[in-house]
């Protein structure tokens, strides 16, 4: 970290990151009083963090508003999480205490802030401490018996990674071996998966560039080349869902560089034979007065209707979710 006088621009620049962050968390605050409470957590981490630049240039706070962000979009949390992910760096990077925290903004929001100071010093154990990763990924998980502290942790991270361009050699290495052995696996654990999907890409894209570059325009030819085509494949779903009076969204998702390349790897297949290079979601509100169950079913009985099904390649997560509480129907 850098301390510099922060010019008109660095307030601007300030600024317009924080409205973007008060904008989307005045939906999740549940009254007036927690909405001032995020503003009052900004306006004390701005100043406590007055001055700091990250190595890349940008005003320090930029970091916690962004963490702050994610924290909103990825994983949806209130107002008590978004104030703990603006201050989490206070307490160990200024010379303020989880004491002053808990004074200025309760118990539970010092709690968080607390937890997630222990995980980063954790993390800057030198090399030589006896802490094997399995027991650190348990610490993670249980830590102050509140989730919330690793789902702030994810989104530093993500927000990390990121930005990681800006940091030296040793310390990248540091931080995508740390990313794909402790928080990918947390990330899927906790079925964040866009988070997950991101981390991996990253990874993939630092520690493989030729293979990312690769692999990345053969997706986005293919995309350019089919994205009709998967157009005109939903366009008679939507229709007979429509009629059949299901409240439903459709989106299509296009299988990741480090997805490919993970299969093509385990596999040992080339990038022509990834067949499910392109896939569609279905998510709809259930009827009331039918099980959830059975209208999935419904669903894949209406697409079989229209395509022919390729029953080796059913997955029923729906009769039995996985362990993280994942539900869905593949086909």
């Amino acid at each position: 970290m850098i301390m510099v006088e922060f010019t008109k621009e660095d307030h601007d620049l300030i600024q317009q990151e924080f409205e973007e962050l008060r904008v989307v968390s005045k939906k999740r605050c549940a009254s007036e009083e927690e909405y001032q409470g995020v503003i009052k957590a900004f306006e004390f981490a701005n100043e406590a963090h007055k001055g700091v630049r990250r190595r890349s240039g940008i005003p320090y706070i930029i970091h916690p508003i962004q963490v702050a962000k994610i924290v909103v979009q990825e994983s949806g949390l209130g107002y008590k999480s978004i104030a703990a992910a603006l201050l989490h760096d206070v307490v160990e990077d200024t010379d303020y205490t989880v004491q002053d925290i808990e004074r200025l903004f309760g118990t539970k929001i010092a709690s968080l802030v607390d937890g997630l100071t222990k995980i980063k010093a954790a993390l800057d154990t030198g090399p030589g401490a006896n802490m094997q990763a399995e027991n650190f990924k348990r610490i993670l998980l249980t830590l102050n018996e509140d989730v919330r502290v690793v789902l702030i942790k994810l989104a530093d991270r993500l927000h990390n990674v990121r930005t990681i361009d800006s940091m030296p050699d040793h310390k990248k290495d540091k931080i995508l071996s740390e990313t794909m052995y402790i928080f990918v696996p947390l990330a899927h654990r906790l079925g964040l998966y866009s988070m997950k999907s991101e981390m991996e890409n990253i990874w993939l894209r630092y520690r493989e560039p030729e293979i990312y570059n690769k692999l990345s325009n053969k997706v986005d030819n293919l995309t350019e080349e089919r994205g009709d085509a998967i157009d005109q494949f939903i366009s008679p779903i939507y229709q007979s869902l429509h009629d059949e009076g299901y409240k439903f969204t459709i989106t299509k998702r296009t299988k990741t560089p480090y997805s490919i390349w993970k299969k093509m790897e385990n596999k040992n297949i080339p990038f022509e034979q990834i067949y499910d290079l392109f896939a569609v979601r279905i998510i709809f509100e259930p009827k009331e007065g039918v099980s959830e169950r059975k209208q999935c079913w419904d669903i894949y009985s209406i697409i079989s209707e229209h395509y022919r099904s390729k029953m080796d390649r059913i997955r029923d997560w729906v009769s039995v979710p996985k362990s993280n509480g994942y539900e869905a129907l593949h086909c």
